[in-house]
């Protein structure tokens, strides 16, 4: 069964207490709960400067909660991740920033072939102080980092990040996965905080917490439907979050010389429900020959 403490981890942590929630509801999450349906919520990280409304999304994962099976699906999307169709070809993490956050959510929900209404927005800034707020966390680092730009330096092994080290591991692209490796560091920073919410200490900084996330998260998801989230999913071990990212191999435009991540699309369009079905997929596809020529 799932915790209370990674709900409030993808409820509190990306969360939705924003001052910029948006008021038109999509079909209540309790209702398609108690109807047996699977719920999907996009959650994005975005690097907005002051004044920016829409920038595009870094950080792409499609959080699947199937309550009856007690499971959550992570599912990373790359952000080069090619889509056609809205004026001409581009990447997947331009859509935030061109028509905003629902709109992301229509990409996303014809790529994978599932419903995603449900969207989490937050700023990488915010992130960083929310994570400092919470007093860190622990987690094992897998990669030997060093950032310059940053003035980030971090050892392969268990460690405890502040917002900074946080932010910056699991941004950086400068090892031979590139933005693959991001995915898989990303969703091993969200099962590190679900541990770090949980934790007695947090509580008290709750107050601190919940100020920050109003100035920097965005969702179109209503309170009522946190708090139903929150009372009905009682709790999860650690291999009941199952992680995935989006397979595919990458591929550069011969005309533009854009380089994009090519999705296979027959694997989007079942991978959710494979993942709870207990399949698992390669990452890394063979590329088709016609790729492997440029």
């Amino acid at each position: 069964m799932i915790q209370p403490r990674f709900i409030l981890l993808l409820i509190l942590s990306f969360t939705l207490l924003g001052a910029e929630i948006n008021h038109a509801w999509p079909h209540s999450i309790k209702s398609r709960i108690s109807q047996g349906e699977v719920v999907n919520i996009l959650l994005m990280g975005i690097d907005a400067r002051p004044g920016e409304q829409n920038t595009r999304s870094d950080t792409m994962i499609v959080a699947s909660i199937n309550y009856e099976q007690g499971k959550i699906v992570l599912l990373s999307i790359p952000r080069d991740t090619r889509v056609d169709g809205w004026d001409r070809t581009g990447k997947i993490n331009m859509v935030n920033q061109l028509k905003g956050p629902r709109e992301s959510c229509q990409e996303v929900s014809r790529l994978l072939g599932k419903k995603v209404d449900y969207y989490i927005l937050t700023n990488f800034q915010g992130f960083e102080k929310m994570i400092d707020t919470l007093g860190g966390v622990d987690m094992y680092v897998d990669i030997n980092l060093k950032s310059y730009s940053q003035g980030v330096y971090l050892e392969k092994g268990q460690r405890h990040l502040n917002g900074k080290e946080a932010l910056t591991y699991v941004r950086f692209r400068e090892t031979q996965q590139g933005d693959i490796g991001r995915t898989a560091r990303q969703q091993r920073l969200l099962k590190a905080l679900a541990q770090q919410i949980g934790r007695k200490e947090t509580v008290s900084r709750l107050p601190r917490l919940i100020a920050q996330l109003r100035e920097n998260v965005q969702s179109n998801i209503s309170l009522s439907d946190i708090v139903y989230l929150a009372n009905i999913i009682p709790g999860l071990k650690e291999d009941d979050i199952i992680s995935q990212t989006l397979p595919g191999y990458h591929f550069v435009d011969p005309y533009s010389g854009a380089s994009y991540w090519e999705a296979d699309r027959e694997i989007a369009l079942s991978i959710i429900d494979s993942l709870f079905k207990g399949e698992r997929f390669e990452v890394h596809l063979q590329s088709p020959p016609w790729a492997r020529d440029y």
